[in-house]
């Protein structure tokens, strides 16, 4: 890394979005993370929250970067 990029890197105190495994279980599938639960029951909000929120961040980027051409 070079003198000027860490100078100038930015500082996020948000945490970085991991998006859940892709193809995602349908709701009465088995859980992806293991704990033998239907999916609808174990993580199907959390993942539906997360994505969201990568897709929030994505229109924003997209935004922005127009809002500049």
């Amino acid at each position: 890394m070079s003198f000027l990029s860490r100078i100038f890197k930015r500082q996020t105190n948000e945490p970085e979005l991991t998006a859940p495994p892709q193809p995602l279980p349908e709701r009465n599938d088995l859980c992806w993370c293991g704990s033998g639960q239907k999916y609808k029951k174990c993580h199907l909000e959390a993942d539906q929250e997360q994505l969201t929120k990568i897709r929030e961040k994505e229109l924003a980027t997209k935004a922005r970067r127009s809002a500049f051409r």
